[in-house]
């Protein structure tokens, strides 16, 4: 990653003013061959760019740095040499001005990809233009419609032989005829034709999480800066970091899900995925965590305006919806990753936690988290002081039972001192995966 400042800023800015289509797309030549089939074509295209992608990389980590010492990549210090040497200070400006910036890189990068595509879709238009054979290939496309309306109509025929069925049946048989011909003439159009082939060339998973990991930090100093009540925070009321929204988060990782889809759907069952977007627990786990800060940001903040009352009321809607939809897709993915860890399920609580009022209802979804947690072997102390968390006030004497069956997973330890302190010791049959689908030190 980029440790210099001055460098990071001096490469970025070259990376913004260079224009579009002179990055990996100078010219058409070469996008489109005679013998290239659309997976061909993009690991062509991702080839192509992949040189253009490790800068872009490269830039993303260093700004991701500059957030926070949680992040995925704040290990080390970004080296300011106009400050002689020392490691620049990290205030909510600066942290608002690095998510913006990693934003319009992505992006700057993302319209090379649409230019990309945007060649080859002409070429390919061209080339099938210039192609005699395509003229006898949508004739026959034309045959194969008219064959299948025939074939419906002498099937309507059929049914209609004896008279005695219902004539609403055999309407009907012959909508549904109509929309599977229609449905089926639009996958043949579509396949080949260029578009949306696979997904925009270049833009990787590992961007994706790095501007995951770089929002869902950045919300924690949200989180704490509405926790401790200061004004410095506050006072930028349009930056960046003070406009993000779960929905923010969530559209990353939207685009995360639609690229590994794209670019997998002409692969074979047996194939394995496309590796340079298929997603990561990061992907998922980046978004809950961002979103659970989000939540209890904005549940703890102390404005009592309407539009602080709006803005709270958005934010818990969101989060809810966007959250379970999260966990949703996590525990529903074919990408080979376990359906959860313990970090899927603690970010989930704090979704719960700030969005859910104490009640029955938050209790359940605390207890029904738990079970499955504890059943797949995830639990770790974290887990178990987050679910504490959750119930420092009442959610009803059944959850107060609850409460206490975990204090089995508390012992007494004693050090050299002879003097005794109480840790968690999670049972081995709820923790015998944690550490194994532990992603990292935060995922």
């Amino acid at each position: 990653m980029c440790r210099d400042a001055i460098e990071l800023q001096e490469l970025t800015q070259e990376l913004l003013e260079t224009p579009v289509g002179s990055l990996f797309c100078q010219s058409s030549k070469g996008i489109v061959k005679t013998s290239a089939s659309p997976r061909d074509d993009r690991d062509e295209a991702y080839a192509t760019a992949r040189e253009s992608g490790e800068l872009v990389e490269y830039l993303l980590r260093g700004y991701n740095a500059t957030i926070s010492p949680l992040t995925l990549y704040g290990g080390g210090t970004i080296i300011d040499k106009s400050a002689a040497g020392t490691a620049t200070s990290v205030d909510p400006d600066q942290v608002s001005a690095s998510l913006e910036t990693m934003m319009d890189v992505t992006e700057r990068f993302h319209q090379e990809g649409q230019m990309y595509l945007q060649l080859r879709k002409e070429g390919l238009d061209y080339k099938n233009a210039a192609n005699p054979t395509d003229s006898s290939s949508s004739s026959s496309d034309s045959d194969s419609d008219s064959d299948s309306d025939s074939d419906s109509d002498d099937l309507l025929d059929d049914l209609d032989k004896d008279g005695t069925n219902d004539p609403r049946f055999s309407s009907a048989v012959g909508d549904k005829l109509k929309v599977d011909a229609r449905d089926k003439k639009k996958q043949q159009k579509q396949l080949g034709s260029g578009a949306d082939d696979f997904a925009m060339p270049g833009v990787t998973t590992a961007m994706y999480d790095t501007i995951l990991d770089a929002m869902a930090c950045a919300a924690q100093l949200s989180l704490e800066a509405a926790g401790s009540q200061q004004s410095t925070t506050t006072t930028a009321s349009s930056s960046y970091l003070q406009l993000l929204e779960p929905d923010d988060l969530y559209r990353v990782t939207g685009a995360a899900w639609n690229a590994h889809e794209l670019n997998n759907q002409h692969n074979n069952d047996n194939d394995l995925f496309f590796p340079s977007t298929t997603p990561s627990m990061v992907t998922y786990n980046a978004t809950l965590r961002g979103i659970g800060n989000l939540c209890l940001a904005a549940s703890a903040s102390s404005g009592n305006d309407d539009d602080d009352d709006n803005r709270r009321r958005m934010v818990v809607d969101q989060g809810l919806a966007y959250g379970f939809g999260v966990y949703n897709n996590l525990t529903h993915n074919d990408h080979g990753l376990p359906k959860r860890n313990s970090a899927s399920v603690v970010y989930l609580l704090n979704v719960i936690r700030a969005c859910i009022p104490p009640s029955r209802t938050r209790g359940n979804m605390t207890v029904a988290l738990w079970h499955q947690a504890s059943m797949e072997g995830l639990v770790t102390a974290e887990l178990i002081r987050t679910l504490k968390d959750l119930h420092v006030e009442s959610n009803g004497p059944e959850f107060d039972v609850f409460l206490e069956s975990l204090d089995q997973c508390t012992a007494q330890k004693n050090d050299d001192s002879s003097s005794s302190s109480k840790v968690v010791i999670t049972p081995q049959r709820f923790a015998r995966f944690a550490k194994k689908y532990s992603h990292s030190k935060h995922y």
